[in-house]
């Protein structure tokens, strides 16, 4: 593992997970990097999945994110897959297949949109990715959709880390009603 993935690996051992709605009784368990059951092409360690909401809700493990910054990483994305073709001049192109772009540029098993809930300090989420003062949008990498699921690699995180500029975290899904 290089020390940039374990320097992430560190800062993310940190992420605390409240298993408990309340936060007088919550107790928390620490993001843990554990070896993979999957392929060893990107890396050894995916991340262990935390226990499931108590409010019956996924955990969502993402970045926050605004639309305009994942189509400027989704085109880069369909640079690398299709360096021979040209980006259609067409923003409901890149829209609908950014996330697919992404999902295949870095390797990723789950690449969706989500809204995710802030619970406590959101001083370190940009304003422009909040659509309420606790709601905000989300790049998630790993969702709460297989029982055996476990996502994403060290080198994943580290790639949309570095061309985000900002740090993923843990969050309860907002339910879209």
């Amino acid at each position: 593992m290089s020390s940039t993935e374990s320097q992430l690996e560190q800062s993310l051992g940190r992420l605390q997970i409240p298993e408990s709605g309340s936060q007088e009784t919550s107790t928390t368990v620490q993001a843990q990097w554990v070896p993979s059951k999957y392929s060893s092409d990107v890396s050894q360690y995916v991340l262990v999945r935390p226990p499931r909401a108590p409010c019956g809700n996924r955990w969502l493990f993402g970045f926050p994110i605004v639309k305009r910054e994942l189509w400027n990483i989704a085109t880069i994305a369909f640079k690398h897959i299709q360096p021979d073709k040209t980006l259609p001049d067409n923003n409901a192109f890149i829209a609908m297949n950014s996330l697919t772009f992404l999902e295949v540029y870095l390797g990723l098993r789950v690449c969706t949109m989500a809204r995710g809930k802030v619970v406590g300090d959101s001083e370190n989420i940009p304003a422009e990715c909040m659509s309420s003062p606790e709601k905000v949008l989300l790049l998630v990498l790993w969702r709460d959709t297989e029982p055996e699921a476990t996502c994403p690699t060290p080198s994943q995180v580290h790639s949309l880390e570095v061309k985000l500029k900002r740090s993923p975290g843990w969050w309860v899904e907002v339910p879209q009603f």
